[in-house]
């Protein structure tokens, strides 16, 4: 969440090696696996982001809280993974007060703004479904509730301005000099960042929880279109429906527990717990990288998992990816795609008006529409 680095206490410093805190094979695997987790945030999110924006038929109210997911998640790509690899592989903070309270700032706002989207999209999927014949979120409101998420991402990033500093770390009877970029009141931190692990995992967790257990419950109880009178193929598709649904949202609260919990568990135990020099050299040089690393590896998968669970994400990645023909066509693709769509659920024994426009629905870390436009009592991904 913000910049960790070297304690204080002289005897965390192995001054064998004054520049790096592991050995270069260490080091290796860390940047490699950073850069490729950069990688893949930065062209997934990109592409979310220009399908979103260029695509008209992509611009409904779940798409545009995707949409701001994934900008934040590209703020995270960029004003975090660099400058947290650099700062867990060399000792001390090399860019200087400014980056000092810089950084992690935008590191607090723009992960804080991610966590908030994904219990915003949570919402808007439980109404969607939940109660599908109450009013729906407008684009507007959306607007609304993302500028919102912003604003409060930004009030809680102030503490982390107001108390962060850069300060100088002196080796006794030395000429060695590390600049340090840390909160220097032990009090204040620890509250700091037990706010942090309350108001940014434990609540929006326990809420992401509640609401998809709901819409788990809802679909998996939901009759199929058509009761016992539905063919064979009509079950069959329901049952595909449901199973696709259930499968979402496991994938989202696992990934998400597990991605955020190792880096708000170690930052607890490093405020609050007593810890030899011994076990906070391992914790500072080779659990905050790779905690760290999750919570990125997190914010790179988003589009992945978009692009399996939602048909008109997968049709426009793949028509950007393989083709050059340009966003007419993308949007030809799609409409086939939906045509398709429609057609095959047209043949069914108890079909639905093919006329209704999607209703788009929310959820904690994939975003997209699960509301079939066909089968109106049983929710879709597609």
């Amino acid at each position: 969440m913000q910049a960790e680095n070297d304690s204080y206490n002289g005897t965390m410093f192995d001054f064998g090696n004054p520049v790096l805190k592991q050995t270069v094979p260490i080091i290796a695997v860390f940047v490699i696996s950073y850069f490729v987790v950069f990688a893949m945030c930065v062209v997934g999110n990109v592409l979310v982001c220009f399908v979103v924006l260029k695509i008209p038929r992509m611009r409904n109210v779940t798409n545009f809280f995707i949409l701001n997911l994934s900008v934040s998640d590209l703020l995270v790509a960029v004003f975090c993974m660099p400058f947290t690899l650099v700062d867990n592989i060399i000792r001390g903070w090399p860019f200087g007060n400014v980056m000092c309270k810089l950084t992690p700032a935008v590191q607090v706002v723009s992960v804080t703004a991610s966590v908030f989207t994904l219990v915003a999209i949570a919402l808007d999927r439980y109404y969607a479904i939940i109660y599908p014949t109450e009013p729906k979120f407008t684009i507007k409101r959306t607007m609304y509730v993302i500028a919102g998420v912003w604003i409060l991402a930004i009030i809680v990033a102030i503490p982390q301005v107001l108390l962060i500093q850069d300060g100088r770390f002196p080796r006794e009877g030395d000429v060695i000099y590390l600049h340090i970029c840390e909160e220097p009141y032990p009090y204040w931190r620890k509250a700091y960042t037990t706010v942090l692990f309350g108001l940014c995992y434990i609540c929006p967790l326990m809420v992401i929880m509640y609401l998809y257990a709901r819409i788990g419950y809802s679909v998996w109880i939901k009759p199929t279109p058509g009761g016992d009178k539905a063919s064979k193929e009509a079950k069959s598709l329901a049952m595909s429906k449901k199973m696709r649904v259930i499968k979402m949202l496991v994938t989202v609260v696992i990934l998400f527990t597990i991605s955020w919990l190792p880096i708000h568990v170690i930052t607890m135990i490093n405020d609050y717990a007593t810890l030899s020099d011994g076990r906070r050299d391992i914790i500072y040089v080779y659990i905050y990288p790779v905690a760290h690393w999750l919570i990125y590896f997190n914010s790179s998968v988003n589009p992945i998992i978009y692009g399996y669970f939602n048909q008109n994400f997968r049709v426009a990645f793949k028509t950007l990816l393989l083709t050059r023909r340009g966003v007419g066509a993308l949007q030809a693709d799609m409409s086939n795609a939906n045509g398709a769509h429609t057609a095959r659920h047209s043949r069914s024994p108890n079909p639905r008006s093919a006329s209704r426009s999607p209703r788009p629905v929310a959820s904690p870390m994939p975003r997209s529409p699960m509301v079939d436009t066909q089968i109106k009592s049983l929710p879709d991904v597609n």
